[in-house]
């Protein structure tokens, strides 16, 4: 982690008081010795994510909170607000996302949805939002097949929020083209495509 320890540090010892226990009863319950909560309260060392999640159970806090991460308050109350978070993806840097869709009478199924691909390099970020989304899959079919309840889900989702806070996005450069270079660049895209094509159309018309 990259937080700040000493920010780390006083929302430890804040949440600590507030749960009425000494450090002294919070080192045996973390199975350290004081002089370690010493130095976690007063950053002089950072705790490990691993430890942090202990401490939060232990003083019955968020880890997120711990970080001090402060989710956003996202209001999803009509499909336009759905399209203002594509909006906002679409802008990030790092991130990549396709659009699949399936309908008839090319598919028997009627459906859609969005494609990061973990190996496209230029779209650093994809990789490890494969991953989260893999765990999120994991996560919420553990509650939806009743191997968990939602307090766990709920718990799951702040330590993943907690681990990445310092994960940081920042908005793609904008590059204002001109229409002669947006014709340019269309047109060499539509002859990769034809290129690719073709290749494709060789392939599978060679003998194996």
């Amino acid at each position: 982690m990259s937080s700040n320890p000493a920010g780390i540090g006083e929302r430890i010892k804040m949440a600590r008081k507030a749960a009425k226990l000494s450090q002294t009863e919070l080192a045996r319950r973390l199975d350290k010795t004081m002089r370690t909560v010493q130095k976690y309260e007063s950053g002089e060392i950072e705790p490990s994510i691993a430890m942090i999640n202990a401490i939060a159970k232990e003083l019955d806090v968020s880890p997120a909170d711990l970080i001090g991460y402060r989710k956003p308050e996202i209001q999803l109350d009509t499909l336009s607000d759905v399209i203002a978070v594509l909006y906002q993806l679409n802008k990030k840097a790092g991130l990549r996302f396709e659009i699949d869709v399936q309908r008839p009478p090319a598919s028997v199924e009627w459906s859609c949805s969005l494609r990061f691909n973990g190996n496209d390099h230029s779209a650093d970020i994809n990789s490890t939002v494969c991953l989260l989304l893999e765990n999120f899959r994991d996560e919420r079919e553990k509650l939806e097949t009743y191997w968990t309840d939602q307090a766990a889900f709920d718990l799951w989702v702040e330590k993943e929020l907690a681990y990445y806070a310092d994960v940081k996005l920042s908005d793609r450069e904008e590059v204002m083209l001109t229409q002669m270079e947006r014709l340019q660049r269309r047109n060499e895209l539509d002859r990769q495509i034809l290129e690719e094509m073709r290749k494709a159309a060789e392939e599978n018309g060679s003998p194996e």
